[in-house]
């Protein structure tokens, strides 16, 4: 298994991350430079942020250095600091790596306007930056900005990272249509919501599923889950509405990215369990983030260590 093997080798997970900070970084280039600027569009978070004040700077002899990718790597710097205080060291590196190359991607790549349709522009423009930041921050990074901000708040509030995307990105759509006219912020309306849909297609980290198990194999089971997917599992009692032979029941709430784990768990242990996922709406109690498994692995690792 691919994670399996970037987990155990840091050096090719280092290169791993290292390509999709890049595709990021090309993403949210293209996406800006022959799509947004070219039509007139305004993009989410700091990058959009960005293209309003370069509106004003360009009327000034350092028009040529404040431009949108610089003011966009300015403008990142306090919200790397707050990444650095509350996301991890780890998290704010790789988020550096990302926004330093997406600052030079922006200004390599050239402006050039693939569509005189706005709408064009706002669809294929949002999608395109979607991908960039639903990526990065599907293994672990982000493009910097808002998006800093909104992981935060949703490890706070657990609401979908593209809702609150969305949320903050409002000052973006008023400030466009007070400068502009109201069309070009309908249409940077339109850029701002695809793009949400799509980091919360890719980015799926934040979508609960309950999984209920009944197995006849349950000590195996729950060292299996407890060791590989570092879960907590509540044991149920059931009985066969048909045999009347009592079966345990095991719920385990997890992550959409976890799920292919866990098949894979009750593939090798039990081939003949039964098993119902259910999408899960909100998840109120002790829970372990991505993260936080990631440190129990490791103290569990240490201490299996020290035992032998």
């Amino acid at each position: 298994m691919i994670n399996q093997y970037l987990s155990n080798n840091p050096k090719a997970n280092f290169v791993f991350q290292l390509i999709i900070a890049l595709f990021s970084a090309t993403c949210f280039g293209v996406a800006l430079n022959m799509f947004y600027i070219p039509g007139n569009v305004y993009s989410s978070g700091v990058t959009g942020l960005a293209q309003l004040l370069a509106y004003f700077t360009q009327q000034t002899p350092f028009g040529h250095i404040l431009n949108t990718a610089n003011l966009y790597f300015l403008l990142n710097v306090p919200l790397l600091i707050l990444s650095w205080l509350k996301l991890g060291r780890h998290f704010t590196l790789m988020t550096i790596l990302v926004v330093i190359l997406t600052t030079i991607m922006t200004n390599v790549i050239p402006t050039v306007g693939v569509s005189q349709e706005p709408l064009l522009n706002a669809i294929i423009g949002g999608v395109i930056s979607g991908i960039g930041a639903g990526t990065v921050i599907k293994y672990g990074m982000s493009g910097g900005g808002l998006d800093i901000l909104t992981i935060y708040l949703s490890r706070v509030t657990s609401m979908n990272v593209g809702s609150l995307t969305f949320l903050i990105n409002l000052i973006v759509i008023f400030g466009s249509g007070i400068l502009f006219n109201w069309e070009v912020a309908l249409f940077s309306l339109i850029a701002i919501y695809v793009s949400g849909r799509m980091i919360d297609t890719i980015h799926t980290n934040e979508q609960r599923l309950t999984v209920f198990i009944v197995t006849n194999n349950t000590t195996e089971m729950l060292r299996n889950i407890h060791q590989r997917l570092v879960r907590g599992v509540t044991i149920l009692d059931g009985r066969g509405g048909y045999t009347g032979e009592n079966r345990d029941v095991l719920m385990v709430v997890i992550n959409r990215y976890e799920l292919h784990s866990l098949q894979l768990i009750i593939a090798e242990t039990d081939p003949k369990a039964f098993v119902n996922i259910i999408q899960s709406t909100k998840v109120i109690g002790h829970y372990l983030n991505k993260t936080q498994q990631l440190e129990m692995r490791e103290e569990v690792r240490l201490r299996e260590q020290m035992i032998v």
